[in-house]
């Protein structure tokens, strides 16, 4: 049935006086141009929210570059089968150690050594030691001049010389899980029945010990001193040893309680870097500096978590920290004092060890079940020996303008590389390919935007992208450079540019200005006579203004476009010309100002 008058308001028509309406969009302006630029990387990842410019989110195989100004693929990695080691596996750690010339590790029973640390090139490690059946390696420390390897309670701690490979017992029934070197002297847990809370120090004239809370459960040197965690606490020993008493001069200092054990994972790493201590705790790495002024006695979560952790090493001038992710992923985490970056993801890649420059490289991990492993190299050695990985991906955050309740429109993504310098190879061929992807679904699913391969000689400046072909719309965006083919030379990411237009939610609503006449009996459309008075009609109006509600309005041409809208009357204004000549004296009109809900 057609629309009897002009307008329904709240279920009342009105019949509205003629060239007085207006429908218009409310607001400023529809579109608002702006544009987001990244040039500066320090600070890693793990930042989902684009909260600070300089920080991205997770993706492997980049680092720092220019001293964090740049990224590029990062690090160098190679994978070795080695032929002689024994299968390692991911729920038993291997320890490492450096004597004289050479890294020592232990698998089970056997020990082993790996070339020596002034050897151009990697090659298979030599078993030099079966400690027996049903033995297993705990722990390595070099001790006056030897290695001293800890099996628990398997076997007295053992000494070997590395020229004659000769064993020796250190003392009988001295038995030890970790063990560590400190001032000239060794000290461990305690492995024998019973003391689990026990730590056993050498003096020179004898031995010595202190009993601490709970079981220990890891050692490490921190600070110049060595910090000891229990499954309660964690404590610092320093001091010195008196061998002229036996005696050990220094007392075990209490430097934090946690009060509980969370679970069998707690502490499995714990090591020093920076000048701070980092610990597994509760599925999380924590970082502990008293003098931060952070809560809980100095502790803080650093932002890497997961299910466990398979211990961490400090290699080169980073922190290498290995996880099994909380989606069951193996990840392979660097830290370089002022982000993380993520080195791997997929298998896990367990117990990384320092190479200090052997083979010109500085790390190695194992993999469960396999004797071939990974060795990385973090820093360049020369222009050949480079720390470039051979494809990589450097992620933004969740990109929202400022406006993440916004809907934005994506216009362009660019990409600067630039480098004042020659990095890699000055005459190298290899074609590098650069590839600009986005996402607009946090990450889910992704667009190709554009792809390049630049063949060498090396480019010291390029730029990548501009105005996106179909641009799509979304709250947020990520954009990803991705590297691949790269061998010895590579393009350094310098800036990322992002120009956007929003969508401004204020003018996609609707406002109504017209005018309505409150007469009585008003011709409607279809020419019957409007049933209401003037004083009827002008009274609703003034009622539905001062409560404010939200009525149901039936726009002029609801006959072609029957969708019925929810406004508000913001605005009225009366008039009563009432002086006019054959006006009856109630007749009115009413200006109104409607908004759309």
């Amino acid at each position: 049935m057609p629309q009897a008058t002009d307008i329904v308001l709240g279920g009342d028509g009105y019949m509205i006086q003629p060239g007085t309406y207006r429908r218009s969009s409310d607001g400023s302006a529809e579109s608002i141009t702006g544009s987001i630029v990244l040039r500066d990387f320090v600070g890693g990842q793990r930042r989902a929210i684009q909260l600070e410019p300089e920080r991205g989110w997770d993706s492997e195989g980049v680092g720092p570059a220019l001293f964090g100004q740049g990224v590029e693929p990062w690090p160098y990695q190679a994978s070795h089968a080695d032929a002689v080691i024994a299968v390692p596996s991911s729920t038993s750690r291997i320890p490492s150690a450096l004597l004289a010339d050479a890294i020592y590790i232990g698998i089970g029973r056997y020990l082993y050594r790996a070339v020596a640390i002034s050897s151009p090139t990697w090659s298979d490690f030599t078993q030099i030691a079966d400690l027996g059946s049903g033995v297993t390696i705990t722990g390595l420390a070099p001790f006056a001049g030897k290695l001293a390897i800890a099996c628990g309670s398997a076997r007295d701690i053992t000494l070997i010389d590395p020229v004659s490979l000769a064993l020796t017992t250190l003392q009988t029934g001295e038995k030890a899980y970790q063990i560590i070197a400190y001032a000239t002297r060794l000290a461990w847990s305690d492995a024998t029945p019973g003391n689990a809370a026990r730590i056993r120090l050498t003096t020179g004239g004898g031995l010595d010990d202190r009993q601490l809370d709970s079981d220990i459960v890891r050692m490490v040197l921190h600070g110049g001193k060595i910090a000891i965690a229990t499954r309660s606490s964690l404590y610092l020993l320093g001091g010195r040893s008196d061998p002229a008493n036996g005696v050990w001069l220094g007392e075990v200092e209490p430097a934090f309680t946690q009060g509980m054990w969370t679970g069998p994972n707690d502490f499995q790493t714990l090591v020093s870097f920076g000048g701070k201590l980092y610990a597994w705790l509760a599925n999380q790495l924590m970082e502990w500096n008293p003098n931060s002024g952070a809560s809980r006695q100095g502790w803080r979560s650093t932002g890497i978590e997961g299910r466990e952790s398979f211990d961490a090493t400090v290699a080169g001038n980073w922190l290498i920290v290995s996880i099994r992710a909380l989606n069951g992923s193996g990840q392979l985490w660097a830290y370089d004092g002022t982000g993380w970056w993520l080195m791997e993801s997929g298998i896990v890649r367990a117990w990384p060890i320092s190479l200090a420059g052997t083979a010109r490289s500085d790390l190695l991990a194992f993999r469960h079940g396999s004797t071939t492993y990974d060795i990385y190299r973090l820093s360049p050695r020369d222009a050949t020996n480079n720390a470039l990985r051979s494809s990589g991906a450097w992620r933004t955050s969740l990109l929202d303008a400022g406006r993440p309740e916004s809907p934005k429109i994506w216009r362009s993504v660019q990409a600067t590389f630039a480098t004042p310098e020659q990095r890699g190879n000055p005459v190298s061929t290899d074609p590098v390919t650069v590839e600009i992807r986005y996402s607009i679904d946090g990450g889910a699913t992704w667009t190709s935007h554009v792809s390049m391969t630049i063949s060498g000689p090396p480019m010291q400046s390029l730029t990548l992208g501009g105005p996106i072909a179909s641009p799509p719309s979304s709250a947020y965006l990520q954009v990803e450079v991705r590297w691949s083919s790269v061998v010895d030379w590579t393009p350094t990411l310098t800036g990322i540019a992002i120009i956007w237009d929003r969508t401004d939610a204020a003018a996609r609503r609707r406002r109504w200005q017209m005018t309505v006449q409150a007469r009585d009996r008003s011709i409607e459309r279809n020419g019957g006579l409007h049933p209401r008075t003037a004083p009827a009609i002008t009274a609703d109006l003034w009622t539905a203004w001062s409560v404010g509600s939200v009525l149901p309005m039936r726009d002029v041409d609801y006959d072609q476009d029957p969708v019925e809208r929810n406004v508000r009357l913001i605005g009225i204004s009366e008039a009563r010309p009432s002086a006019s000549p054959g006006l009856p004296p109630d007749v009115a009109t009413l200006a109104l100002t409607l908004i759309e809900i």
